[in-house]
């Protein structure tokens, strides 16, 4: 499905990592930062339905940065040799 010979583990993983930090931290930590009161019902009510459509727009947005990022600093290695 991938080529591994690109580096699987150095792309794909950090992305989604990078995704899902997003993610939570916009949908449960600046809330928090703003004075809001998280409950556990609040948590389940946002990572159920009303924030769950912007998981895979991060996503996305995580492994195009990677994608690029990764792209970027292995051509930036291949110059200097």
């Amino acid at each position: 499905m991938f080529d591994t010979s690109f580096g699987l583990k150095t792309w794909i993983y950090p992305g989604l990592f990078w995704g899902v930090f997003m993610f939570l931290g916009l949908t449960l930590i600046l809330p928090v930062m703003d004075g809001e009161i998280i409950t556990w019902g609040k948590v389940y009510t946002l990572l159920t339905g009303e924030k769950l459509y912007t998981l895979p727009i991060w996503l996305i947005i995580g492994l195009v940065m990677q994608y690029f990022l990764h792209k970027w600093i292995t051509k930036k290695g291949k110059n200097e040799r």
